[in-house]
């Protein structure tokens, strides 16, 4: 059976294309929160990679034993990989991925552009852990990191009722620390702590990104309120770079009501990389989005 990863790739291994397109998922996340995403921007002839981050895909013993280091380092092998087949590189990411692509993209010059949706500097939404302040304690007592955990309620970062209901459904095998198609819904503080440790090396490399962004973020995020995008632009060192707010969504704006929005901006914002012949048939593809813009000078 392929993997969820092998489920949302290009399926030619030897065809080259003008633009490459590299999504990262959240923390206890699965590629398949990008499956909207990936698909819409292979329709417009881009390659697009999803990788499952290290510790992911499995239980909660696999995620405790990964570290910050070890996602931003397969960041770091996705672009390797991405740059023998395409000459332009792009990286984005949901949530945690979208601090993950931030600090890829501050250390390598072939990243082109960086799509960041609802990045996460902080849960600090009406939804969150109540672990935020004491983080810090897991460093001095590593047994608090393992045994401590948040379980995340309705509305599980989404607005559409559907999925909701299914993942009502699998919450009962989650919490027996096994994973399905939309991932874990159980944190514990240790990974929560290596979350905070990627924020830190996040805000010491982001002035250095100075690639072209575009940050998407819902003003109804139940996870991450507004400050977070807010902070995330004013930190970057891009002054190419648009943040759009959106309404009638929540945190995992990839699966939820506007995800249709969401793809044609960041089919759009794609396109600006491919060369000016391509770019402008593939733009005719889809409609223009109907999401409320704001550009940040």
């Amino acid at each position: 059976m392929p993997t969820d990863n092998e489920q949302i790739l290009n399926k030619d291994p030897d065809r080259q294309y003008e633009v490459g397109v590299i999504l990262f998922h959240g923390l206890t996340g699965m590629p398949s929160e990008l499956r909207p995403v990936a698909r819409h921007l292979t329709k417009l002839g881009y390659l697009v990679e999803c990788p499952m981050l290290p510790g992911h895909g499995a239980g909660h013993p696999e995620l405790l034993a990964s570290t910050a280091q070890d996602w931003v380092q397969s960041a770091r092998d996705a672009i390797d990989a991405m740059s023998k087949r395409t000459p332009k590189v792009l990286i984005g990411g949901l949530s945690m991925g979208a601090i993950i692509a931030t600090i890829a993209a501050a250390e390598d010059k072939r990243v082109d552009g960086v799509i960041a949706m609802s990045p996460t500097l902080k849960y600090d939404g009406r939804n969150t852990t109540p672990y935020g302040f004491f983080l810090f304690l897991v460093d001095l007592i590593p047994k608090l990191g393992r045994i401590c955990y948040w379980t995340e309620q309705p509305p599980y970062g989404l607005r559409d009722e559907r999925l909701q209901r299914q993942i009502k459904k699998s919450i009962e095998a989650a919490e027996r620390g096994e994973s399905d198609q939309f991932g874990l819904f159980r944190t514990y503080a240790g990974s929560l702590r290596q979350l905070e440790k990627l924020v830190q090396m996040w805000r010491k490399k982001a002035p250095k990104a100075k690639c072209p962004f575009i940050v998407l973020h819902s003003m109804e995020d139940s996870l991450t309120t507004i400050n977070n995008p807010m902070e995330f632009c004013k930190t970057i060192g891009s002054r190419d770079r648009e943040l759009v707010l959106l309404s009638g969504c929540d945190h995992v704006l990839t699966l939820d009501l506007r995800k249709n929005d969401v793809c044609n901006y960041v089919g759009n914002f794609v396109s600006r990389f491919a060369s000016a012949k391509s770019s402008a048939s593939k733009v005719s593809e889809f409609e223009k989005p109907t999401v409320s813009s704001q550009a940040v000078g």
